[in-house]
């Protein structure tokens, strides 16, 4: 079977080349009822533009690529990943563009996938998250001018287009929550110091105390990888403390999950003995039992937004124009402690 063109979209609407490919690109010029029937027959038909064509033809690949890095900080759990990049793949629905999959593999240098996709001219925009402060990856970027956003931000003085989550105001509130049921021993498990947000929860999270009156208390405070074990590994190392704390931040499902595992180990219950509330970028929380109190921001929301930022700055809006930042949704599942 001859793989569907441009031409034989035209000859099957009695229509010209030119009005088709306008309509595919929804070009202002085709009314809107011409654009829906192109679209339909187009697909009805399994046209695909042909992607050497529209770079010989644009100078674009037409792709925009996101890193896959297999560091446990870096990576979401499986499931997770899947719905950030259907977010993705939703805001691509109506325009020219796929989406392709860079890996960083492991102990690659963090740039080293960016440089491959620019120099190899692979894409013509780039989604990079877990972003540092001082984001090599970023100046990369900025310096050769090529199109991006971070999932996160940087303490850069040249502006990126960026989509991020009020980090500072989920530990904040969280810490307001747990000191009206009482709770002063409060701990904060938060991602390695290297990560942008990190700094972020801990500045919302030592303002929560200042305004109570409560010295911050560096035991109570652990930065780590975040995965199943490491959320085991830290109820343990609170737990041997001479002053346990009795309620605990979690930055992620997996941690989480991971906390919940050691507490019933130990014959813990939830909230009696230890509270906590969680930030959670999926819906997982919410089957589990017992109920978990979170701070939810979608990572599929997350993945369309980002990718509707890219596809704006490859259209040539400015930068500032293209910074997000997102409040996350409290989901109050159980009562506390």
């Amino acid at each position: 079977m001859k793989r569907a063109t441009l031409k034989t979209v035209a000859l099957q609407l009695g229509l010209s080349v030119t009005t088709v490919s306008r309509a595919l690109k929804n070009g202002p010029e085709v009314r809107p009822e011409t654009i829906a029937r192109v679209k339909q027959v187009a697909t009805e038909l399994g046209y695909m533009p042909h992607q050497g064509g529209l770079f010989l033809r644009t100078g674009r690949t037409h792709i925009i690529s996101l890193i896959l890095s297999p560091e446990p900080q870096s990576a979401f759990p499986a499931m997770g990943f899947m719905y950030y990049c259907q977010g993705i793949i939703r805001a691509l629905k109506d325009s020219a563009y796929t989406l392709s999959i860079q890996p960083r593999l492991a102990h690659e240098d963090l740039l080293k996938p960016i440089q491959r996709i620019v120099e190899g001219r692979l894409a013509d925009g780039v989604i990079i998250g877990q972003t540092r402060d001082q984001d090599l990856r970023v100046k990369y970027l900025l310096e050769n001018e090529f199109p991006f956003v971070t999932f996160g931000r940087t303490e850069l003085f040249t502006p990126h287009a960026y989509y991020d989550v009020l980090h500072e105001r989920i530990t904040y509130e969280s810490v307001k929550r747990f000191q009206q049921q009482g709770h002063q021993r409060i701990a904060l498990i938060n991602p390695p110091t290297l990560l942008n947000y990190t700094g972020h929860r801990l500045k919302g999270y030592h303002q929560a105390l200042r305004e109570a009156g409560i010295p911050p208390d560096d035991s109570l405070i652990l930065n780590t990888e975040l995965s199943f074990e490491t959320g085991r590994q830290a109820l343990q190392q609170f737990r041997r403390l001479s002053h346990p704390p009795t309620a605990i931040l979690s930055p992620g499902v997996s941690t989480t999950l991971g906390l919940l595992a050691e507490m019933r180990e130990c014959g813990m219950r939830l909230p009696q003995d230890l509270d906590l509330i969680a930030f959670e970028g999926t819906n997982h929380l919410e089957f589990n039992n017992p109920r978990i109190n979170a701070y939810h921001s979608s990572l599929e929301h997350a993945g369309e937004q980002l990718c509707r930022l890219l596809l704006r700055r490859l259209e040539g809006d400015p930068p500032e124009a293209l910074q997000v930042l997102h409040t996350p949704e409290f989901r109050h599942r159980a009562e506390s402690g």
